[in-house]
């Protein structure tokens, strides 16, 4: 999730040169790679890590809709913040990246029953700028729910998710303002990139749950999601004489798990709070083996059934 690791020693030169004497405007590089990385790479593993935080999980106990019954409500969620040491995801693991860029994560879902038990949900994330960042996901989910038991359920669902992030990752504007110095700045950066994660995701998610005639109604869950994802740089750095539009691509499966608790206000009210984990491995230099970073966070979903 930041420049293309074989660019490096390129970058490298074009900071000598530019260091070492004035350079023509004219004489600019233009970098416009695509490059397919392992998905253990530490930039996958910023690109899944934030992937994950938008997953369409079930987020309470598996409902049997009639058909047309329809509920709307609103999911908000925490965005863990990454340590120095998490950020360090550039050049293959050597790069801090500029990716704290919000605490919240949030958007509208409903759910309408299209009868003998099937239910269709659809998400969205609008594009509105937080910290920095412009998120725009579409979600949906087919899902349905079988008896386990008078008072308990299994769920089934397959969903999927498209869209993309769009944020001054490579060069930040904290590195921009900083102009010539060396240590806040240290590529040289002209002006805030615009870069862009684009995400594809489909996954299988299967869910039990407790739903008897208590106000409280736990559930658990977990999650097979398959990534197609893209990182698009668009910097400008090496005060001006670089020029980068490369493109990182990479792909690979990801488990996950949810837990959580809904509380039933009112036949019709229902807030539910879930913690959600993904295993994400990443291999960070000098390790020869990879090692599992987990994405934790956690959700709140306020839901309404209207009809």
């Amino acid at each position: 999730m930041t420049l293309l690791g074989r660019c490096f020693p390129t970058m490298l030169l074009a900071l000598a040169l530019s260091a070492a004497a004035p350079v023509p405007a004219t004489a600019q590089l233009v970098l416009a790679e695509t490059e397919t990385l392992d998905f253990d790479r530490p930039e996958s593993w910023g690109m899944k890590y934030y992937a994950s935080l938008a997953l369409l999980t079930s987020m309470g106990v598996p409902q049997r809709r009639a058909a047309g019954q329809i509920d709307l409500g609103f999911e908000g969620g925490y965005v863990p913040q990454m340590s120095d040491a998490e950020r360090r995801i550039g050049f293959d693991g050597t790069k801090l990246e500029d990716v704290n860029k919000t605490s919240a994560f949030g958007r509208v879902r409903g759910s309408v029953g299209l009868g003998k038990g099937v239910a269709l949900e659809l998400a969205y994330t609008p594009p509105i700028e937080l910290g920095g960042a412009t998120p725009n996901i579409f979600a949906l989910a087919l899902g349905r729910p079988f008896e386990l038991g008078p008072a308990w359920r299994l769920g089934v669902r397959g969903y999927g998710q498209i869209g993309t992030i769009r944020a001054d990752i490579t060069c930040s504007a904290e590195e921009v303002a900083a102009g010539d110095d060396p240590q806040a700045n240290p590529f040289q950066c002209v002006r805030p990139s615009e870069d862009e994660s684009r995400q594809k995701v489909v996954g299988l998610e299967i869910v039990a749950g407790y739903d008897g005639r208590s106000r409280l109604k736990p559930y658990a869950g977990i999650g097979l999601n398959y990534m197609d994802l893209e990182f698009h740089i668009n910097a400008l750095y090496s005060g001006g004489r670089v020029e980068d539009h490369s493109v990182e691509l990479t792909s690979g499966t990801a488990v996950s798990a949810t837990a959580g608790l809904t509380v039933a206000v009112t036949k019709r009210l229902r807030i539910t709070a879930e913690l959600f984990y993904a295993w994400l491995k990443v291999q960070r230099p000098p390790s020869a083996t990879p090692a599992n970073e987990g994405f934790v966070n956690g959700r709140v979903f306020l839901s309404y059934q209207i009809n």
